[in-house]
């Protein structure tokens, strides 16, 4: 069965509000044809449908399988494609909270930054790729992209504008199926898709894994576009199940010995607020003071905090976001803990958008940061080279991101 992935179970409202207003969805995923609304498009969802046209169930946005609302024969016969594989198109709410029906099956797709790009090549989209972000094209920024090691025919691709200012010519001259765009609310990917005329799915993988706007539903969406919805789930598997590694041990750890992190971002006073490997790894995120992925805050603030750790965004050996020595030499700093215990650290963090593999490794590097003692035999090198050898398919990697990033290594 094709579309045996999961979907979360959603209530009529959110997806009417989907369907009606635009807005975000709190849903992980919703493909039309699941009109019981439960985890699989399958023969339920067949009778569910024929239930509707007898009277006896409630519509529900989802059973409207061929978008063209109406619920009638016609939508059961697109779920029996689905069922099947063989559908020729497929209507999806985006994570824009956009409506969207894209062909089947896609075997071209444009994508316009390099964050949604990571994620379709994690799910094992890169032989689809035809045009990428110039971001990826340009080569002072290959030091810093993982996946341009495992796949250097990236490179090599044309490259279509920046996210900002795409371009537009290019991309339609690529002849793509369907076009990926970066997530920042609906009006980019409706004018992309206003504009080339080409159906434009909104995906972006942020500092979070669960829940909306996470890297999970990036995942699930990106494998329904491209159908490779089991390599999505197997891949979503592997990661919840790292962290269980990880969790198993630091939610024996009581609250009032969790700790305290400040993980400066673009400088001393501009920090992540949200950054889910911080709580994964057993800390307690101090910046964590609202829902922006990052926050400005004063120096006294910091100090009034008093981290235990501090780590600095690093995406090369240049530092450009600070140093751990301007950190421990600064006089108005050496009153906090992190600072007098000498438990300052470079860590990758996000670089031109999120990227859920670093950042399972992230989690394992951070936790032995936070808890030495509880994390004593793990070799954060070996993991994370394995970690990342999973969704790259190349060993070395973390290894290459540790010596890029001067990353802490333990003796």
């Amino acid at each position: 069965m094709r579309y045996s992935f999961i979907i979360s179970v959603v209530s009529l409202l959110c997806a009417s509000l989907t369907a009606t207003s635009g807005l975000a969805s709190d849903c992980t995923l919703d493909i039309f044809g699941n009109a019981n609304m439960d985890d699989a498009i399958d023969e339920e969802d067949i009778e569910y449908v024929r239930g509707i046209i007898d009277g006896t169930n409630e519509v529900t946005v989802l059973s409207d399988a061929n978008y063209d609302g109406l619920i009638d024969e016609g939508d059961i016969a697109q779920i029996e494609l689905i069922i099947a594989g063989e559908e020729s198109k497929l209507t999806l709410t985006d994570m824009a909270g956009r409506t969207v029906t894209i062909p089947q099956p896609v075997e071209r797709i444009v994508s316009t930054f390099p964050e949604e790009t990571r994620v379709l090549v994690e799910v094992g989209g890169a032989d689809m790729l035809v045009g990428v972000s110039s971001y990826l094209s340009d080569e002072t920024y290959a030091p810093n992209f993982l996946m341009l090691i495992a796949y250097p025919q990236l490179k090599e691709l044309p490259g279509t504008g920046s996210y900002r200012d795409p371009n537009l010519e290019q991309i339609v001259s690529l002849y793509p199926d369907v076009i990926i765009s970066g997530n920042s609310g609906p009006e980019k990917a409706n004018a992309i898709q206003e504009k080339t005329g080409i159906p434009t799915v909104a995906i972006s993988a942020k500092f979070d894994y669960e829940g909306e706007g996470g890297a999970f539903e990036a995942y699930r969406l990106a494998g329904a576009v491209m159908g490779k919805e089991d390599e999505a789930e197997e891949l979503i598997a592997f990661i919840e199940d790292e962290f269980d590694k990880i969790t198993e041990i630091t939610s024996e750890i009581p609250e009032d010995e969790r700790v305290k992190v400040y993980y400066l971002c673009f400088d001393l006073t501009q920090p992540y607020s949200s950054y889910a490997p911080i709580e994964m790894a057993g800390g307690i995120n101090v910046a964590r003071i609202g829902p922006e992925a990052t926050v400005t805050v004063s120096e006294e603030q910091i100090i009034k905090w008093n981290p235990d750790v501090i780590l600095i965004h690093s995406t090369s050996k240049s530092h450009s976001m600070g140093t751990v020595e301007d950190i421990l030499s600064d006089p108005e700093l050496q009153s906090i803990n992190a600072v007098k215990d000498g438990r300052v650290y470079y860590s990758k963090g996000g670089y031109v958008g999120g990227n859920p593999a670093t950042s399972v490794a992230e989690v394992l590097y951070m936790s032995k940061l936070f808890y030495p003692d509880e994390f004593e035999d793990m070799d954060v090198e070996a993991e994370g080279n394995r970690i990342l050898e999973r969704f790259y398919g190349v060993d070395g990697l973390y290894t290459y991101m540790q010596d890029n990033c001067d990353l802490y290594r333990w003796s």
